[in-house]
């Protein structure tokens, strides 16, 4: 009870802050995501040093902030594609440090940060074209559209702890992730569809078909981003990314989910309103 009560609490302070910060406007989401890239990515690299890796963090820092940056600055059309340019001599930093180093892991290095951009910088760069989805008007800041991938998501997560905690006996993938089961999945799914249903009806975007259809690419990309970082987490023997959000863990422990998911909802809702 305790611990349900902690997660409450922080997890109520976490969803106004950030809904607070979308709502605000496009630079406050700019300064707060940015923060929150940077010490999710952090966190990541802290785990692959657990495992015995040394993944560059300063310069993979640097290269996720560039990389979400231009991703924003491109999205409201102050430049062209050629700032994406700047990503190619950043990216290439690494193997160059590495030659001047004696590591006896020198490819793992490498890999760990280049990937470590990858899966969590593009993700969230993603977020800057969820929150203006018209690709005619880029200048249309949605910042409902944001919300209701974020919404989407906790209404998983938090249907899934609950039902999972109470009636959770059948494991989804016990090797991964002991704690998941197909009761709470289920119980996150039911929930997240109810509320995507009930949200973009609101809100006036979509029809019941496509909430629907939205609710479920969440719940499923949501999931395997989760199992994913447990995966993760496990094969470096570590339980959280970190200590950040109490009863929560880390930053990256709240992202996991976002960094499939994303993706697959910009896809989505990209294809039903521009066509």
């Amino acid at each position: 009870m305790k611990n349900f009560l902690i997660r409450t609490i922080t997890g109520g302070i976490y969803v106004v802050l950030s809904i607070g910060c979308i709502l605000a406007g496009r630079y406050t989401f700019l300064a707060l995501f940015s923060i929150l890239l940077a010490y999710t990515l952090f966190e990541f690299y802290r785990l692959c040093k657990k495992g015995g890796n040394y993944p560059h963090t300063v310069p993979g820092i640097i290269t996720a902030l560039y990389f979400f940056i231009s991703f924003f600055i491109y999205e409201m059309q102050w430049v062209n594609e050629l700032i994406f340019f700047g990503l190619i001599p950043l990216l290439l930093l690494t193997p160059v440090i590495e030659l001047f180093k004696k590591s006896k892991n020198a490819a793992q290095n490498i890999a760990y940060t280049i990937f470590g951009i990858v899966y969590i910088a593009l993700p969230f760069s993603v977020l800057n074209f969820i929150a203006t989805p018209y690709s005619h008007s880029p200048e249309l800041f949605m910042p409902e559209m944001l919300i209701g991938l974020f919404i989407l998501l906790w209404a998983n997560d938090s249907g899934a702890y609950v039902v999972g905690s109470r009636l959770g006996k059948t494991k989804m993938a016990e090797r991964i992730s002991p704690q998941k089961t197909w009761e709470g999945a289920t119980g996150g799914a039911i929930l997240a569809i109810a509320v995507s249903i009930v949200f973009f009806n609101l809100v006036g975007h979509f029809n019941l078909f496509h909430s629907i259809i939205i609710g479920m690419l969440i719940v499923i990309a949501g999931t395997l981003g989760d199992l994913t970082e447990s995966m993760m987490k496990r094969s470096f023997g570590v339980k959280d990314s970190g200590r950040l959000l109490p009863g929560h863990g880390g930053l990256l422990d709240r992202f996991d989910s976002m960094l499939f998911a994303a993706p697959v909802y910009y896809i989505y809702i990209s294809i039903i309103l521009n066509y």
